[in-house]
């Protein structure tokens, strides 16, 4: 998985998914915002692939 290239950003908490005809969910990419989560998730639907995209917030782990 690759990360978006925000100077300076902090980790990714966005990630694009490519889902599968079988609904396999498959992380692509991590992004520091979510517009540009978004805007890349459409990119890549404007490419007329036969998978379906989707972005969704990075949870981390539960607190103790």
């Amino acid at each position: 998985m690759t990360r978006s290239t925000d100077s300076g950003a902090q980790p990714g908490r966005w990630l694009l998914y490519r889902i599968d005809d079988n609904g396999n969910e498959v992380a692509m990419r991590r992004f520091a915002k979510r517009a540009d989560a978004e805007a890349a998730m459409r990119d890549y639907e404007a490419r007329g692939h036969k998978q379906a995209y989707l972005v969704r917030e990075e949870r981390g782990p539960p607190s103790p």
